[in-house]
């Protein structure tokens, strides 16, 4: 298919369309996790075998941010749920994944955005 005929297909109203048929389809990938986030990286350099873990807990409000989360060799972060965008940092998905929320994540209210972390708020 040619660009042009992509762009007559492919339009906002026709995407949103699209999502709403496979809403069900959709939130299976957005399953809930009892864990954080794991993410594995393994390589070999000059003959060491290197293997990094990285943990994420991310929270929204007080809400936990679920879901497949990946890190690659070059450091940035892939969120299962956002499939074509990768991130430089986890500020930068979390942003992301509010903005495409289709709820719509509303602030809490001041003094209720979760407990205090490290001695500050």
């Amino acid at each position: 298919m040619e660009r042009d005929e992509l762009e007559g297909v492919a339009t906002p109203e026709q995407l949103a369309a699209a999502v709403e048929r496979s809403r069900d389809d959709l939130a299976r990938l957005q399953h809930t996790h009892e864990h954080p986030t794991e993410s594995i990286r393994e390589l070999t350099y000059k003959g060491h075998h290197i293997r990094i873990v990285t943990t994420y807990q991310i929270e929204v409000d007080g809400a936990p941010i679920t879901g497949h989360l990946s890190l690659t060799h070059e450091g940035t972060l892939h969120y299962h749920a956002i499939p074509n965008q990768e991130f430089d940092s986890a500020v930068d998905m979390v942003k992301r994944i509010i903005d495409l929320s289709p709820e719509g994540l509303t602030p809490a209210e001041p003094g209720h955005g979760g407990p205090p972390h490290g001695g500050h708020g």
